[in-house]
């Protein structure tokens, strides 16, 4: 842990993510385990906080750590680490968003193009 790709497209909070799930398939982080703290993974991360905040909330989000206020994290205690696929950018969800947007102009140009293609072929 606590080597991030300073060349990688990935932002750093994914990075994270996926080096922690890393640690969990490898086995050196275990199901009830607990993770360093905030402020301990962002020293050993190089980053602030928030990064590290932003990255425990993908693992959150994916049911892979528990978060007990007051206590802090842990890898969820039922996780099979077998189990667990490769983190997905939160960009993903944009670029389906920019897809969605794609398709409208195609078909947008598409109707364009017919409607063209009809008044060429009455005349």
């Amino acid at each position: 842990m606590g080597k991030l790709d300073t060349k990688s497209s990935q932002p750093p909070y994914l990075q994270i993510a996926e080096d922690l799930t890393d640690s969990i398939r490898n086995g050196a982080l275990r199901p009830g385990d607990q993770l360093p703290t905030y402020s301990a993974l962002a020293t050993e991360y190089g980053v602030a906080v928030g990064t590290v905040r932003s990255a425990l909330e993908v693992l959150r989000d994916r049911s892979v750590i528990v978060t007990r206020h007051g206590t802090g994290s842990f890898v969820h205690e039922d996780l099979d680490p077998a189990s667990l696929p490769p983190v997905v950018d939160r960009q993903v969800a944009v670029q389906a968003g920019d897809l969605t947007e794609v398709l409208r102009l195609l078909r947008e140009i598409s109707d364009r193009l017919t409607a063209l293609e009809n008044r060429l072929s009455d005349g």
